[in-house]
């Protein structure tokens, strides 16, 4: 007869709510027999241990939780699982690789490196390098600009006489710190390959360059006749892998290879086009429009038509908007002698320029209506597109009516995208399949204010990098590119594990040279929000308040999880008796203009509670009355008129 598992349960709370642990533990098995996959339930057995002052028994029975939790794909709860069992034991370092893996699956990579660090550097004091290796070449395959982990992989290699491979990784590591302009870095990790391979041609020449320019700093290294003369072949090979890289996405990469070849080659159309095409895959835009401009420039004026329209169109695909190549696509429609076309084309670069003028170009909208004027046969066009220029006119010309006249005139499909897109009041944001997002600017955080620090606190090793000046690149040799400093690992090898929580990861910028060689800061990529709030909030349902607390500060960058953040971070403080905190907290969220509908309620709601729980029973009445008739507001509000008049009402505070 199977058991009655209502009757368990119940018998098995009323045992620990009298503190009879071991027995409500036994009860607890009972369930488990015939529900084994249920994390839940081993989980409850865990916290029981942990009563119990039994932290090893605990620690196994938070494994078990985290297996069933994983096998039954609850990702986050199978983390907050592995990160008890680290807290009851911290030498249960194959936890680690678990966390990793799941890291990985969430999206939250730089969490995944910090978890793979950690077991890494154990596997190294254990001397397990086999295991160490495996384990730094995972941490590569997810953040490829880590240097340190290739530096490791390396010397992995040698030790385990993987000689191969750790002369592509010294090769790999001498290219991207010498596109850091490390110029000593990359000689010791050239000189590294002569040792495996005395006759390899690239290291040989890197450090025959740097024994010509004397000191191997960064104005002494002038590539060599013969360095330029690198065989075909290896020219062949590092464009082969660069392309490869790019197709992954490991962009960083893939740019320390193209600056390299530019470094021998400077001007190679072929590495500069595939240069523009990773920044514009990268997301940073204005660069490689920059780029693009400047090879479809050339390539029109060589007469290449085709090379030319294929580098335009390219960019247009992705930012059909863009005023330097439309102007330019007109250019090439007048080279080809198709006059109407050209007119749309400049016609198109005029819609924009109305709709969001050009800094310091107020005239150049004129200057392309003036060639419409002399390229188009059609008068009507040509009338209402003079009519928007002399009175300035944003948004369509008059309607679905001549966005169809534009979509004939063009004889293409995105003239209508720009025509709808023009009438709309707001930039819209550039969407590139594949290209990893521009970060979000993050409204005022209460919990960064520096008055409330203590209240939320960034993590520890969150300290922004130092910046690098990038050099402006010379001129005419090759297009602007960005500066080749590749973007900085959010987590290095050096970095400190243990204070940093996991599932935490801070952003970080990248100088990049814009097309007139100016530095500015290309955006990272922002976090996954709604992933780091789903783990704050299995954190917390794991009573991880302090692991919560900072997944939440991530969370809480995203205007669609800020108030959400800030709630369950004052719920944490709460169950953690911070009950100031949590107050300060919550006032300072008030004031904030978001801090609106049912949630700016639920908000109200909690810092009433939070008051009566101070007893300022004033400052909880006026939280309530601002919600009367929220939940069971009413009833406290009686109740708090109660208080004031100095009656005891059997008052009792949710929790």
């Amino acid at each position: 007869m199977p058991p009655d598992r209502g009757r368990i349960l119940q018998q098995a709370q009323l045992l620990a709510s009298r503190g009879q642990y071991e027995a409500a533990i036994a009860e607890w098995k009972k369930l488990a027999i015939d529900s084994s996959s249920d994390g839940s339930i081993h989980n409850t057995i865990g916290d029981l241990h942990l009563k119990r002052n039994m932290p090893g028994e605990a620690a196994t029975a938070y494994l078990q939780a985290a297996s069933a939790f994983r096998a039954e794909g609850a990702t986050l709860k199978a983390i907050a699982a592995y990160k008890k069992v680290l807290k009851c034991d911290p030498t249960r370092y194959e936890v680690y690789r678990h966390l990793g893996d799941l890291n990985v699956e969430r999206g939250l990579t730089s969490s995944a490196v910090q978890d793979y660090l950690t077991l890494g550097k154990y596997y190294l004091k254990e001397r397990r390098g086999k295991d160490a290796l495996e384990i730094y070449r995972k941490i590569i395959a997810h953040d490829p600009s880590n240097l340190s982990a290739q530096q490791r992989v390396a010397e992995l290699c040698i030790q385990e006489n993987q000689q191969d491979e750790a002369t592509k990784v010294y090769l790999q590591l001498g290219r991207e710190k010498s596109a850091q302009e490390r110029y000593d870095e990359a000689k010791d990790a050239y000189l590294a390959v002569l040792k495996i391979d005395p006759q390899n041609s690239e290291a040989a020449q890197f450090v025959d360059s740097l024994k010509q320019g004397g000191t191997g700093s960064v104005k002494a290294v002038k590539p060599s006749a013969s360095a330029s003369a690198q065989k075909p072949t290896e020219t062949v090979d590092l464009l082969a892998e660069a392309v490869r890289r790019i197709t992954e996405k490991q962009y960083n990469g893939a740019e320390a290879i193209l600056n390299q070849l530019l470094t021998r080659e400077p001007g190679n159309p072929q590495v500069c086009q595939l240069l523009a095409r990773l920044h514009l895959q990268r997301g940073d835009v204005q660069v490689a429009v920059g780029e693009y401009r400047f090879l479809a420039g050339a390539a029109l004026r060589a007469h290449d038509l085709d090379l030319a329209e294929s580098l335009i169109q390219e960019v247009l695909t992705v930012e059909p908007n863009s005023v330097p190549l439309l102007e330019l696509n007109g250019e090439l429609h007048e080279e080809k002698g198709n006059s109407a076309e050209a007119a749309c084309q400049y016609a198109k670069a005029v819609e924009v320029l109305l709709a969001h003028p050009e800094p310091g170009m107020e005239s150049l909208h004129e200057e392309l209506f003036e060639k419409v004027r002399a390229l188009s046969s059609d008068a009507d066009f040509v009338n209402q597109l003079a009519d928007r220029v002399k009175n300035g006119v944003t948004g369509t010309l008059h309607g679905e009516q001549e966005v169809a006249r534009i979509e004939a005139a063009s004889g293409d499909q995105q003239a209508a995208v720009v025509a709808e897109e023009l009438g709309e009041q707001e930039t819209q944001k550039i969407v590139i399949v594949g290209a990893e997002p521009d970060a979000v600017s993050s409204s005022a955080n209460i919990f960064a204010q520096e008055c409330e620090s203590q209240v939320l606190g960034v993590a520890p090793g969150w300290e922004t990098e130092p910046q690098v000046e990038c050099p402006p690149s010379e001129p005419m040799l090759r297009p602007a590119v960005s500066s080749p400093v590749t973007q900085p690992s959010v987590l290095h090898e050096t970095t400190p594990v243990s204070n940093q929580p996991s599932g935490i990861a801070p952003t970080s910028a990248t100088p990049v040279t814009t097309p007139k060689g100016m530095v500015k800061e290309a955006a990272a990529p922002p976090p996954d929000y709604e992933t780091y709030y789903a783990l704050g909030v299995a954190y917390k349902n794991m009573g991880l308040y302090e692991e919560a607390k900072a997944t939440f500060q991530v969370s809480m960058g995203s205007d669609a999880f800020y108030l959400d953040s800030a709630l369950m971070t004052a719920i944490c403080l709460k169950e953690e008796q911070q009950l100031t905190k949590a107050v300060v907290g919550l006032e300072t969220v008030l004031a904030d203009p978001r801090c609106q509908g049912a949630k700016g309620q639920a908000i109200r709601y909690e810092l009433g509670l939070l008051y009566e729980a101070e007893e300022q029973w004033e400052k909880a009445a006026l939280a309530f009355q601002a919600i009367p008739s929220f939940h069971d507001v009413p009833q406290r509000l009686a109740a708090l008129k109660g208080k004031h008049r100095g009656g005891d009402v059997g008052f009792r505070y949710a929790s």
